[in-house]
């Protein structure tokens, strides 16, 4: 990951303060063979990223505590779909934490990205409303880099956790779940634009 307003947004240095440790044994989550709680690991997951995300906590999400029997990026396959699909969805629900909206702030980041490649910053809020290509596109390619920023950061979840690389799952067939997770964050953040 370089240097951009994507590693920003889940970045953040590492304290001392977040102590890392795993729930005993008997505090753990329900067996998860039983189709009712492969649903609960995805929630519970999802769930957990979330808090992480609001608490801005991202960078240090192999350090707090939850419980690693239930979690679906320390177990991949445990909520019994694809574990790109999980972790992408995880990654997705983090990003709407932190960036919610589209706002001056996220117009702000994405104008940034725009000048690192040489393009114009104007962009506004109303622009990015209206739909132009050229803003879409750069909306667009702010979420794709938000995407691969948090999943670069669940990578280093566990020893357990998988790596992926966004191109190459789009080489392996998951070009159009990548496009419409990307469409749906932008609907959402269109939604609640202000």
């Amino acid at each position: 990951m370089g240097n951009t307003s994507f590693d920003r947004l889940f970045d953040r240095p590492v304290g001392d303060f977040v102590e890392f440790e795993t729930l005993p044994a008997k505090k753990r989550g329900p067996d998860l063979s039983r189709s009712t709680s492969r649903g609960d690991a995805l929630l519970y997951t999802v769930s957990h990223f979330k808090e992480i995300a609001r608490k801005n906590l991202f960078a240090e999400n192999g350090k707090i505590a939850h419980d690693t029997g239930r979690c679906a990026v320390c177990n991949p396959g445990i909520a019994g779909l694809d574990p790109f699909s999980v972790y992408l969805d995880v990654i997705v629900e983090s990003v709407l934490v932190r960036r919610p909206r589209l706002d001056e702030a996220l117009v702000s980041e994405i104008n940034g990205d725009r000048a690192m490649a040489g393009l114009e910053t104007n962009l506004t809020v109303m622009r990015l409303l209206e739909g132009s290509p050229d803003a879409l596109d750069s909306w667009a390619a702010w979420v794709r880099e938000a995407l691969a920023a948090g999943l670069g950061l669940l990578s280093i979840h566990s020893p357990s956790s998988l790596d992926f690389d966004l191109d190459e799952q789009v080489s392996m067939g998951h070009g159009p779940l990548i496009e419409s997770r990307i469409r749906y964050i932008i609907d959402h953040q269109k939604k609640m634009a202000g």
